[in-house]
């Protein structure tokens, strides 16, 4: 195997870890709270806290997940040129259930980046959705990291 080749699969093994960690963080920012929530305007600072840290690790680990999984398709030794054929190949190995609900992830990630939005009523409903979509993100997270330990022979890493 060449130092190159090596050198990829430690990077992955530790974006691996990075995903599991953030995994479990996400996890548990959206259990803090009783989701769905009537009013971000109306949350307390420790809740609103709660709120902020579940956009972040939700970003987070949508950025982190779709830059592992083209690492996964490349050291595969397939072609990875262009995202759709990485999502492609993650939802024929099983690891997405489909491209769209990933793509539909990802605008969710973008309006996170992206909400300048004042009105509350706009606000909660985004928040709520990015909860009840965490948990396909988790597990998406859990089917990449599987998938990759398994056929990829990658050295365990923690983080």
């Amino acid at each position: 195997m060449t130092e190159l080749l090596e050198q990829r699969r430690r990077l992955l093994a530790r974006k691996l870890a990075a995903i599991d960690r953030l995994r479990e963080l996400l996890h548990y920012s959206r259990n803090r709270l009783p989701y769905p929530l009537s009013s971000i305007d109306r949350l307390p600072p420790e809740p609103l806290e709660s709120v902020s840290a579940l956009i972040e690790r939700f970003g987070k680990l949508q950025d982190l997940l779709g830059h592992a999984m083209r690492e996964v398709v490349l050291l595969s030794g397939e072609p990875a040129t262009d995202m759709n054929d990485v999502l492609s190949r993650m939802e024929k190995l099983g690891v997405l259930d489909s491209a769209d609900d990933w793509r539909a992830l990802r605008a969710l990630r973008n309006q996170a980046a992206h909400d300048d939005d004042l009105d509350d009523g706009a606000k909660t409903a985004f928040v709520n959705t990015l909860a009840a979509k965490a948990e396909m993100l988790t597990q998406t997270a859990a089917r990449l990291t599987d998938y990759a330990y398994a056929k990829l022979d990658l050295p365990r890493i923690t983080a």
